[in-house]
This record gives structure tokens, sequence and C-alpha cells, in this order.
């Protein structure tokens, strides 16, 4: 697992939107995931996480906000072909839950999550062969 790249962990089913789309469609979206924002080239800008949303929900007048008003705009981003062992080394050091995976253009490709290192944790807990191709979707037994 040392050589283990974030584009092995990453998600690549990413949910993003635009600077001016409001709050509470990124509320909705929050159930699912953290939002990338994008610019209208495809580009990075942004990030929402679920306490973005929290934060904002707490003042009613802010229900109508635009993300890129909640946003945070200085992501750490991290390429597929960056070390797992080296974003989570990121994550935690900057106590963060995501690390965008962008291109060289900038553009996310992918995500890679502390769930994704949880799941990392327990390949090697059960001793499952995180390259097999079965290791994401293998339940261990107890």
């Amino acid at each position: 697992m040392v050589n283990l790249s974030v584009g092995e962990l990453m998600s690549t089913n990413l949910r993003t939107m635009r600077e001016d789309d409001g709050v509470s469609v990124a509320d909705w979206e929050m159930s699912l995931d953290e939002i990338l924002v994008v610019d209208g080239n495809g580009k990075l800008v942004g990030i929402v996480s679920d306490r973005d949303v929290l934060r904002a929900a707490r003042d009613a007048s802010q229900t109508e906000v635009p993300v890129g008003r909640i946003m945070c705009r200085e992501v750490r981003t991290v390429s597929p072909a960056t070390k797992a062992a080296n974003a989570v080394e990121q994550m935690l050091e900057l106590k963060i839950d995501a690390l965008p995976v962008v291109d060289d253009a900038g553009r996310p490709i992918g995500i890679v999550t502390s769930t994704d290192f949880l799941e990392v944790a327990r390949w090697a807990l059960f001793g499952i062969d995180s390259r097999a191709p079965h290791a994401r979707h293998q339940r261990p037994l107890h």
C-alpha cells in the first residue's frame, strides 16, 4: 500500500456548481458530498462543505446567498499521481476532510476524502489487497 496513489482511491462522481448558484441548492446537494465550485471553463475555484452550508443557514436571510459567498476559495488540491500517504498527511495537517483531484489545467477530475482513507485502513486491518479489483466492494467477515 506504500505506493498507492490518489488516482486509485479517488471518487469520480463529482458534484459541481457555479459561484452564482444559491445556497439552498448547495444544501440539497450537501447530503451527497462536498461540492466543487467551478468557473465557466470548468476550472476549480472553490469547495463547499456541509459546515459552510450550516454556517450560512444559521442566518435565515442567507438561504439564497450565492455559493460563491460561502465557499472556501483557498482549496488545496492534488494530482491523481500524488501518493495517497502524502494526501492523507496534508489532510491531517490541515484538518480538512477532502482534497479535490485536478488535471494539469486545474479542472476537477476526482475527490479523495477522509472516508476513502478509512476504507484503506479497513483494507489494511483485514489484510485485503487494496489493488485487487474487488477491494473497494469487499466486506470483511467478522
